[in-house]
């Protein structure tokens, strides 16, 4: 072996070569900060190396604490030979730190980070390549102390830059969550963390469990805003890190928006000009979308944020001063489990929100009811209790509905909760209005028919859980209404005649709820109704329905009349006394019945054309004969099958009633006299 290895004297690396590639290093650090001091736009392939700075950077921390050991074991005799090797591990570590310190610095450029967090772990960073290179040059020098001492720096500027890379990229308190209280202090310094208050505690001393608060008595930005900026936004905007030149972990900061920026984070009393509601409501692959990490905000979190700032975004705002309506209430209790990491349970909104009507005092109550019927007098509506059990209000507007509008309609606010009917039919409401109605929590039924309410109005009352009936014939809702009856838990019957709602949806949207629909569409199905009613009118023929002979010839009979009154010219006297038959005069028809039949036995000719599509009537005539047995029956079968034949001047009783022909059998038993 010993031909393969060379043994000499170790050659020493200039120490100006290392002073030169510090220079180099600064200079590449200035010049990144002078291309992008204006803004760095992100993307391209600088922004994909400067990426790997997770990776690059554990390279110098793992050999500047191998150079610390070694530098440590050479004062000792049996690892005295690892003194040699030093240098070459400081080399390494020095490089390793300029490549890590600048992909780190570009990849903080370009991403716009900052805060102080932040720059600790800037700072520390650059302090290891700057101390890294003393330490190697006065290795190179011969100068095991300062060597040694430079070393130790480096390590100790090493672990402080991943202690606050590590505060930066999850909590200020990340390693001191489980540290013991005694090491807390000191692995907090440079991190600005609030103090946790302690519990509140009673006369004794004793720590008690803080009481919970009804949502209508929560403050919105403490309990709710701030628990939704730390879970989603914090993590990126807070004091330690800050992104965009934005902070959101204090109010001021909030409502102060992004350093530079012209679009403001929130703009009080003005949520859809917010910058903060417009990011979170962008699609979820927009660039702009926010947060660009984990779960993004629920519905009901962003709908509470947005009546927080319309309410004008103040710290002392509770959830009872957003608004009179019930649904906030709702919201409220939403977000309130979604934070808690529950689902909120069924009917909560309603136990959480109290009646505010039950809440006033008895005086009050009684200057809003006093208000309300002044109103009502001026502008012509009446509001009375339900009934003398029940105060509960109800409210028709029908004598003033030229004249009654939304700003009528805002009167009933102050008792919006007493309303349970409300009746605004032919009024001229709109959706505005809505807004009012939907204050009503404890509304039953209501009357919307002929107004210009559309679906966007309906939409509003989503909120109103005890509401069983609605009326919206002739307004100008469409299929989206559907959605509407859908959140509406006691819907059982909306009319919706004379509107968009496609009656086929309707249905099927009815069968998939217990709601009853009413498009309209079922009106023309009375007129068959009066169907039934003339086959019961028929009952009279029904026994002659034995004798299919009779009736099958009468619908032949308005094609005979015509035929029918040439032929028999000289028949009107008959044809004056079978008006006179209803009179009583039975025989008198039965008079011409023998006088008829000779004209009726060449008439058997002309009958055959209706008879044509009845050949099966002579066949009738034939078997009667054998049943002749019977020939009480068989009288009234001959007599009527004599009458077929007279069907031509039967043609006008027949147009007179069909009792007429019910006569014509009371003269079957004469039939038998005349033979």
């Amino acid at each position: 072996m010993s031909s393969f290895v060379k043994h000499q004297a170790p050659v020493r690396t200039p120490a100006k070569l290392a002073l030169l590639l510090g220079i180099v290093w600064a200079a590449v650090l200035t010049g990144i900060w002078f291309v992008y001091r204006g803004g760095a736009e992100q993307g391209g392939f600088l922004h994909f190396i400067a990426r790997f700075h997770v990776l690059i950077v554990h390279l110098p921390i793992g050999l500047i604490f191998l150079a610390v050991a070694m530098e440590f074991l050479g004062y000792f005799t049996a690892f005295s030979h690892l003194r040699a090797s030093i240098p070459f591990v400081l080399w390494l570590s020095f490089l390793g730190g300029i490549g890590s310190t600048v992909v780190g610095y570009l990849l903080m450029t370009l991403e716009d980070y900052s805060g102080r967090a932040m720059d600790l772990h800037l700072y520390f960073g650059l302090a290891v390549v700057v101390l890294t290179l003393f330490a190697l040059v006065f290795a190179m020098k011969g100068k095991r102390l300062l060597s040694g001492f430079g070393t130790a720096a480096a390590a100790f500027a090493t672990a402080a830059s991943g202690h606050f890379g590590g505060a930066m990229v999850h909590e200020p308190d990340y390693l001191t969550e489980h540290a013991p209280a005694a090491l807390k202090p000191a692995l907090l310094i440079g991190l600005g963390t609030p103090a946790a208050e302690p519990a509140p505690a009673d006369a004794g001393g004793v720590a008690v469990a803080p009481v919970e608060k009804p949502i209508g008595e929560r403050l919105v930005y403490e309990d709710f805003v701030v628990p939704m900026l730390d879970k989603t936004c914090n993590e990126c905007h807070n004091e330690n890190k800050i992104k965009g030149k934005l902070r959101m972990d204090t109010h001021e900061l909030l409502l102060a928006g992004a350093e530079g920026s012209d679009f403001p984070t929130v703009v009080p009393g003005k949520a859809d000009e917010s910058e903060m509601i417009v990011r979170v409501l962008l699609p979820q692959d927009d660039d702009e979308f926010m947060p660009t990490q984990g779960d993004p905000l629920q519905s009901a979190e962003v709908e509470l944020l947005k009546l927080w700032i319309n309410a004008g975004a103040k710290t002392d705002t509770t959830v009872a001063q957003l608004g009179d309506d019930p649904g906030i209430a709702a919201i409220a209790t939403e977000v309130a489990a979604i934070h808690a990491g529950k689902e909120p349970a069924e009917g909560a909104e309603l136990a959480v929100a109290p009646s505010v009507w039950d809440s006033l005092p008895e005086e009050e109550k009684t200057a809003r009811m006093a208000e309300v019927n002044e109103a009502a007098e001026k502008y012509h509506f009446s509001v009375m209790p339900i009934s003398a059990e029940d105060e509960r209000l109800r409210v028709n507007v029908i004598n003033a509905a030229k004249d009654f509008g939304d700003d009528q309609l805002k009167v009933l606010e102050p008792v919006a909760e007493r309303i349970v009917w409300l009746d605004l039919a032919r009024s001229q409401v709109s959706d505005a209005g809505m807004k009012t109605v939907r204050l009503m929590r404890d509304l039953e039924r209501l009357h919307l028919e002929n107004t210009a309410v559309t679906g966007k109005g309906i939409a509003e009352l989503a909120s109103l859980a005890k509401l069983e009936y609605i009326n919206l014939y002739g307004t100008k809702v469409d299929n989206g209404v559907l959605e509407t009856f859908a959140k509406l838990p006691n819907l059982k019957k909306a009319y919706v005649w004379q509107t968009a709602v496609d009656p086929t949806e309707a249905k099927a949207f009815e069968r998939s709820v217990n709601l009853e629909i009413n498009t309209g569409v079922d009106l023309p199905a009375p007129p068959p109704a009066p169907a039934p009613q003339e086959i019961k009118g028929a009952p009279a023929e029904k026994p002659t329905e034995k004798k299919p002979e009779e009736k099958k010839p009468e619908p032949a009979k308005p094609a005979a009349p015509k035929p029918a009154e040439p032929a028999k010219a000289d028949a009107p006297k008959p044809a004056e006394k079978k008006p006179e038959v209803p009179k009583s005069e039975a025989p008198k028809p039965a008079a011409p019945n023998p006088a008829n039949n000779p004209a009726d036995a060449p008439k058997p000719p002309a009958t055959p054309k209706p008879a044509e599509t009845k050949p099966a009537a002579p066949a009738p005539a034939n078997k009667p004969a054998p049943a002749a047995a019977p020939k009480p029956v068989e009288a009234p079968k001959s007599a009527e099958a004599t009458k077929p034949a007279a069907p031509a001047p039967a043609p006008k009783p027949a147009e007179a009633s069909k009792p007429a022909e019910a006569k014509s059998a009371t003269p079957a038993p004469g039939a038998p006299v005349k033979p």
